[in-house]
């Protein structure tokens, strides 16, 4: 076959990339239940993470099973591409669909088990999706078409938190989203915290006296309790009007007098039935990705998708026999470098309403939380964006111009996205120095994937450190958030440098390291068990809580990718392979 000749199938594909905008939907809007099910569960910071675990674990245990029949039978040979792909769609549905059981029930396990199940569609998806998109078309423009779906999985990535946040909170307020500290002496910005606080306690013993669902008696303990923290907040409140001119130290008296006060609300057990109301919001969003999961996969079985053709049919079977993850370093130690880079990836957002909920990063609530998890995956289609560019057949200086305009597009993307909410999003108007720090280290790093993986893992842990350490917080959260712009580019630099050289043992090799995207379940859970010494030990670490003190979880992660980067380009040389240029894509 002349694969030159051989055009995109542009009617297949374009109704193919909405499943990849599903994965980048999904994924994110997990950030957003993260610190939902943390309050109404009342559960501490390494629990909530199990959310991240769930999700991720089944990339893993449903590549694990797909790589096991596959010894005895080729599914996608056998079954069909679009067939395969619209099992993946349903079983999707069904974790979906589960969501209303589950918040009925109030259980957070069956919360678990449908995100697992959501999860184990989304692996059976990924090993279709992928070489399928590659295949539609010329060989030639395979990665072309990764790199548009890529994309379009970013974009799912940026609105989703939104739409979830929409839908839980309902539209924002931009008043209460703007950020208050700027021009308030440290004692005002405290009692302003204090306020925030007691709105929140009474707003939920309104909702518990209408609470016909509980056991009088509970709900009229559980109110007591509240009660007790609001007339706690009362009183410093008090005390702040009368010490209008309060030093560092009665500051900081305050502050830890409000901590011990925001702990104990955390630890309130609420009622179950009150419990079910407020998680009753999560079913709509489920139920309509539940139907939207079948209505995509009717349209892929009835589409005119077709399967590919059998090449892989003639490949000798001696060398998948003599396969050894051993036998090639590139390989394994690519298994590591994609398992901490979707760890790392995954942890520095699911881990970051932790961090704005404390009092030196303001304690950003619950509901306002949605548009920097939107921001930061929105980092991620900046970058992705910015990559598909080296995809076109353009001149030098037209190339040059789209990478310093398409960033800040996507960029504008998010910003209008967020005001459409109803969220204030001025406060992101700096993060535009990140943007263009970003776009000079891409040119830096060129198209060579070694040298731009070397040199974003590198970017990746200053920005980490730089956020334990940079004073303003109002700044330091930025650091943080940029790692979504440096992770951007690692996939597909990763995935190149780990299958380099395997020939016919590249489709063994490829699922080993799908399997690998199990770091998105394991790192957050090691970063979230670093954040909640804060339970125990109030005076944290180096001046630092624990739970910022935890982003050194990332740096570590971070510099591994970059060591990944700087040593597989000599480990190929010696192999006689010398590596060509990179094509962005996305997991």
């Amino acid at each position: 076959m002349n694969n030159n000749q051989q055009q995109t199938k542009w009617s297949q594909f374009l109704s193919l990339i909405v499943v990849f905008f599903f994965w980048g939907f999904v994924a994110a809007s997990n950030d957003i239940l993260i610190p939902v099910f943390k309050k109404w569960f009342v559960l501490s910071q390494v629990q909530s993470q199990l959310v991240a675990w769930a999700f991720y674990v089944a990339y893993f245990v449903g590549s694990v099973i797909f790589f096991i029949i596959s010894i005895k039978t080729d599914i996608l040979q056998k079954f069909g591409y679009k067939k395969t792909l619209a099992v993946g769609l349903v079983i999707s549905a069904i974790g979906a669909f589960l969501f209303v059981p589950a918040a009925s029930a109030a259980s957070f396990w069956f919360f678990l088990t449908a995100l697992f199940i959501v999860g184990l569609g989304f692996s059976v998806q990924q090993i279709v999706a992928n070489p399928l998109a590659i295949k539609m078309g010329s060989a030639q423009t395979g990665a072309h078409r990764l790199t548009m779906a890529g994309g379009i999985n970013s974009l799912g990535t940026t609105i989703g938190p939104i739409l979830v946040g929409i839908a839980l909170f309902g539209m924002g307020n931009k008043e209460e989203s703007t950020p208050k500290n700027e021009n308030l002496t440290k004692i005002e910005v405290v009692k302003n915290e204090y306020q925030i606080h007691k709105e929140e306690l009474s707003k939920n013993i309104l909702e518990l006296r209408t609470d016909n669902e509980d056991e009088p008696a509970k709900v009229n303990q559980v109110i007591s309790i509240v009660q007790t923290n609001i007339s706690d907040l009362e009183k410093e409140m008090t005390s702040i009007d009368q010490n209008a001119s309060a030093d560092e130290s009665q500051v900081d008296a305050y502050s830890t007098k409000l901590g011990e006060i925001k702990q104990r609300s955390t630890n309130i057990s609420y009622p179950i039935g009150f419990v079910k109301e407020h998680l009753k919001l999560v079913k709509t969003p489920f139920i309509v990705l539940g139907i939207a999961f079948i209505l995509v996969a009717i349209f892929m079985l009835f589409s005119k998708i077709e399967d590919p053709a059998k090449e892989e049919e003639a490949i000798i079977d001696e060398g998948s026999e003599k396969f050894s993850v051993l036998k090639y370093p590139q390989l394994y130690l690519g298994m590591l470098a994609i398992f901490l880079y979707v760890g790392v990836e995954v942890s520095i957002i699911s881990n970051l309403p932790a961090l704005l909920h404390t009092k030196e990063f303001g304690g950003v609530l619950e509901y306002n939380i949605a548009p920097f998890v939107s921001l930061y995956w929105g980092s991620l289609m900046i970058g992705r964006w910015n990559g598909s560019i080296n995809v076109f057949n353009i001149s030098k200086i037209s190339n040059m111009v789209l990478k310093f305009i398409v960033p800040f597009i996507a960029f504008i993307i998010i910003i209008i996205a967020n005001e459409l909410s109803g969220r204030s999003v001025s406060q992101f108007y700096i993060y535009a120095i990140w943007i263009v720090a970003f776009i000079i280290m891409s040119f830096i790093g060129g198209k060579n994937a070694g040298k731009t993986l070397m040199i974003f893992g590198i970017a990746g842990a200053v920005m980490m450190f730089l956020g334990l350490v940079y004073p303003d917080k109002e700044i330091a959260k930025y650091f943080f958030i940029s790692g979504g712009l440096f992770c951007s580019i690692m996939w597909p630099a990763i995935f190149d440098l780990a299958i380099a050289g395997l020939g016919k043992n590249t489709g063994k090799a490829s699922s080993f390291l799908i399997m690998m995207i199990l770091g998105g379940g394991i790192i957050p859970l090691v970063q979230g068990y670093i954040c909640d010494f804060d339970l125990t030990d109030k005076a944290g670490i180096m001046g630092l809580t624990w739970t910022h003190f935890s982003y050194v979880v990332p740096i570590v992660c971070f510099i591994y990718v970059a060591f990944y980067g700087f040593i597989t380009p000599k480990i190929l040389k010696k192999q006689g392979i010398i590596m060509g240029e990179i094509e962005d894509s996305a997991h």
